[in-house]
């Protein structure tokens, strides 16, 4: 990860260097090299009103409270350190949800072949796995980078695309699910449009 200040005149480097170690060695074409670039950031966002970060990658997930400079594995409490989409409350920074999937090597869905959606109230130091109105079993979807997004509604709606074509949605912070779309081709992307008036 590279940041600018200055509209983009330099760029500074702003990697996990203080979690090279605990990333350990692996055979991924992204793996650090001499632990300068290369972690495979599969997703990241930024809570309204700072600097405070958060990331989903291929080992776990992540939050930095300056920007970018430090970062603290919030993993702990996870099924899996695997993932892509991360959403952050519109106005809520300690709130996040993740879908975790179970790696490259085991196909890239929900662990257990059960769907949850996991949410934090407390910038990730603790999880709560949220699964009413998503398939508890036979599960074999992946959510991918950009495919979750959230809305400015109060409360806020959370809501995910899968690559076999449903989208759900959340209109109660993630607490309970509803499939509003299926037979889609694969969901890359979810944005939400804010209706004016």
């Amino acid at each position: 990860m590279f940041a600018t200040e200055d509209g983009g005149l330099t760029w500074e480097r702003r990697n996990r260097l203080s979690n090279a170690d605990a990333c350990g060695a692996h055979d991924h074409p992204a793996a650090p090299r001499d632990g300068e670039t290369g972690h495979c950031v599969h997703n990241i966002v930024r809570a309204a009103g700072g600097d405070l970060l958060y990331q989903q990658n291929h080992h776990g997930v992540y939050r930095s409270p300056d920007g970018g400079r430090t970062w603290q594995d919030i993993t702990p409490g996870l099924p899996s350190t695997f993932g892509f989409p991360i959403a952050v409350h519109p106005r809520a920074a300690q709130t996040l949800w993740v879908i975790p999937l179970n790696g490259d090597s085991a196909g890239r869905f929900p662990p257990d072949a059960s769907a949850a959606v996991w949410k934090s109230t407390d910038g990730g130091e603790t999880w709560a796995d949220k699964r009413t109105g998503l398939p508890g079993q036979n599960c074999y979807f992946t959510v991918l980078r950009q495919a979750m997004a959230t809305d400015v509604a109060t409360p806020a709606g959370v809501y995910f695309g899968t690559n076999t074509g449903s989208v759900f949605a959340s209109r109660d912070e993630g607490d309970s699910w509803n499939e509003i779309a299926r037979h889609l081709p694969t969901v890359l992307s979810v944005e939400v449009m804010e209706r004016a008036g």
